[in-house]
């Protein structure tokens, strides 16, 4: 039965709860140690680029509870995540939201005192196009971060189930060109775009749960459609028999929140820019 107490403000949050559970909560992660290098304050101005859900807008959010807070620009290419960005923060007149893809941003030049893109270059169908964005729109002065992967701590896994079901198959890869995982890749991009000072840095986050059964559930219900597409239901039943015990030796320990969890690691490349 329906919860009718809830308001339609509970309704979307629920929804990115459960898209951030659904992909182990690395984003988050992720974004809430890259925050505090920013230094943002109440007279910032900063773009959630590439926003999906509104992570890095919620967690900037999050530290100015007692205060103004900066003005933040969410904007994303896909209009159902704005959508849900929008309805995320009601009563929040700092928060304002746009349609638009991080390569064709519509703003004025140098707008932004600081600019955030977590996660997004990886599916930007011009990349370089996107940095030039970034750098057009940032003030002088401004600092830009850009995210992605180097290491997926849950590939490693999926490759074991698939020698252990299917060993004659094609290791299992995601869809990012390959030269994303290397970090001087993303700095070749960001100075192609106008940066002339990029600092790389890794950091460490993970793909993980409360325990190694709903890690296994968040991994198989991402990917699971496309490593068992072609599986007998024998093999699938299998899989889903395999795929904590192959985490159990593939997971660590990590604490989220002052509360005990376990997941695989995942490296992040941070790039640091100053315009």
């Amino acid at each position: 039965m329906a919860d009718d107490n809830k308001t339609p403000l509970d309704h979307f949050n629920a929804v990115a709860e459960s898209y951030e559970k659904s992909t182990g909560g690395c984003t988050r992660e992720l974004a809430e140690k890259l925050v505090p290098l920013l230094d943002i304050n109440n007279d910032s101005v900063v773009l959630d680029n590439a926003c999906g859900t509104g992570i890095v807008t919620d967690v900037i959010t999050q530290k100015f509870t007692n205060g103004k807070g900066p003005v933040i620009h969410a904007v994303d290419g896909a209009s159902k995540m704005v959508e849900l960005v929008d309805a995320r923060f009601p009563d929040n007149d700092n928060v304002r939201t746009g349609v638009m893809p991080g390569e064709d941003l519509d703003f004025p030049d140098e707008s932004f005192t600081h600019s955030v893109t977590n996660l997004g270059f990886l599916f930007f169908d011009d990349a370089k196009k996107g940095a030039s964005e970034i750098w057009r729109t940032l003030k002088p002065g401004g600092i830009a971060v850009v995210t992605n992967w180097e290491e997926l701590g849950y590939l490693p896994v999926l490759w074991k189930l698939q020698r252990e079901i299917r060993p004659e198959e094609e290791p299992f890869s995601v869809p990012i060109k390959p030269e994303w995982f290397e970090p001087s890749h993303t700095e070749e991009v960001l100075r192609s775009g106008g940066f002339e000072q990029v600092d790389l840095q890794e950091m460490v986050v993970h793909w993980g749960a409360e325990s190694l059964e709903e890690v296994s559930s968040s991994i198989v219900q991402m990917f699971g459609p496309a490593v068992f597409k072609d599986w007998s239901d024998e093999e699938k039943t299998k899989a889903m028999e395999m795929v904590p015990l192959i985490l159990k030796d593939a997971s660590v320990s990590l604490n989220r929140n002052g509360q005990t969890c376990v997941g695989v690691t995942m490296k992040a490349i941070v790039a640091i820019c100053k315009k």
